[in-house]
């Protein structure tokens, strides 16, 4: 291994090492710890990818791009001026090493290494091993940087997706312990089958409604100005618990029109004049990202009408809502998203501003509408329709 430079990252206060370093070296330097960023994109199996075409260009030492590997702010002391110890340094801290951008690559290169041992071609495989690349290697990154930086550079062949992008953002909230609620992350590769059960994007989607008193989806170009303002909030533990508020009371919506319809789902009649309604039952009316970012912007509005005091009397006026007649909601609320399926360009933009007017008459005490599902379904669409048709 060979330090050819070390600079100093200003942006997210660490260190940036570029080394030269061996096939064989990188690794026994790796291996071990593949699976350590929760955050990377899961690898790519096709064989029709880039990937594919650099397992042969490895076998003729081909130069390929540095990959970008992080140790965490957990590390030990590190002298910027002790070149000649950092593999010392690197062997002794190695637990705390994660890879940020060259996953793929990474393990194109294990898959190489793993064949030619299997195939018995030793010369070819010496060869690969002492080959030179080349790693860039950021020491006493905290976890924002390393976001940050996974970010930034991805912008290969397997972005992520905006949905993993917004989890990473909020990966602290998953530690809040919330009582009959479980969240579950793209990568988990879980289906919501159960009541308690939320997709963890779709609840930040909300939250972040909640934050912004916006319903509107988070843009792709929103991700890397959120930092800054985590960055900020990653210090207030007032945040996690505002976050905590907001799963809580829509989760207790959510129960509540579950007690009050159970298992009732829209008649075989209805489906039969409306084949795709927007949701059959409770839960996937209100499970989907729409209604979250609904409740989320409607919640916070109200808040800052001085309607509602908080989330704790929001929950409070949750417990009363009544409902008579529970086939009548079903159809009633779809009949309001259908109308705006196919009278509406963005329909999802629409859908989402439809459950901002639904909630804040639902909760709203001034609201003819109050503690009424069936009304506020009514009177959401007819808002909707005088400030945008």
């Amino acid at each position: 291994m060979k330090v050819a430079s070390c600079l100093h990252d200003n942006r997210i206060n660490a260190h940036n090492v570029l080394i030269e370093i061996s096939i064989g070296d990188y690794e026994a330097m790796v291996k071990p710890v593949l699976d350590k960023n929760e955050f990377q994109r899961k690898r790519v199996r096709s064989s029709k990818t880039v990937y594919s075409l650099l397992r042969s260009d490895l076998t003729k030492q081909c130069v390929i791009p540095p990959v970008v590997l992080a140790l965490t702010s957990s590390v030990g002391d590190f002298d910027i001026n002790d070149t000649d110890g950092f593999e010392a340094f690197l062997g002794v801290n190695q637990e705390h090493l994660v890879i940020l951008d060259g996953l793929q690559r990474t393990h194109t290169i294990l898959d190489l290494v793993q064949e030619l041992r299997a195939s018995s071609d030793e010369q070819t495989l010496r060869s690969v091993l002492g080959t030179k690349i080349r790693a860039e290697i950021y020491v006493g990154i905290n976890r924002i940087g390393i976001l940050y930086r996974m970010l930034t550079l991805n912008t290969g062949q397997t972005p992520m997706s905006l949905r993993q992008q917004i989890e990473i953002l909020y990966l602290d909230y998953l530690d809040e312990n919330i009582s009959g609620v479980e969240l579950i992350r793209e990568v988990d590769g879980r289906a919501v089958t159960r009541p308690e059960q939320y997709i963890f994007k779709d609840m930040v989607e909300g939250f972040n409604s909640y934050l912004d008193r916006d319903e509107l989806p988070i843009d792709k170009s929103d991700i890397l100005e959120n930092i800054s303002s985590l960055e900020k909030l990653s210090k207030e533990n007032q945040e996690a618990d505002i976050f905590k508020g907001y799963v809580e009371a829509f989760s207790s919506l959510v129960c509540r029109f579950d007690e009050l319809l159970g298992g009732l789902v829209l008649s075989e009649d209805y489906i039969e004049k409306n084949s795709s309604p927007f949701g059959e039952s409770v839960q996937k009316i209100f499970k989907k990202p729409q209604a979250m970012s609904g409740f989320g912007a409607a919640m916070g509005k109200l808040i800052d009408a001085g309607v509602v005091g908080g989330f704790d009397s929001v929950k409070a006026e949750i417990s009363q809502i009544e409902i008579n007649d529970g086939s009548a909601f079903l159809e009633e609320i779809n009949n309001s998203l259908d109308w705006l399926k196919n009278n509406t360009k963005k329909i999802g933009n629409a859908q989402r501003t439809f459950f901002t007017y639904f909630f804040r008459d639902l909760l709203n005490r001034e609201s003819d509408a109050f503690r009424c599902p069936v009304d506020a379904a009514k009177s959401g669409l007819r808002k909707y329709q005088a400030q945008n048709m």
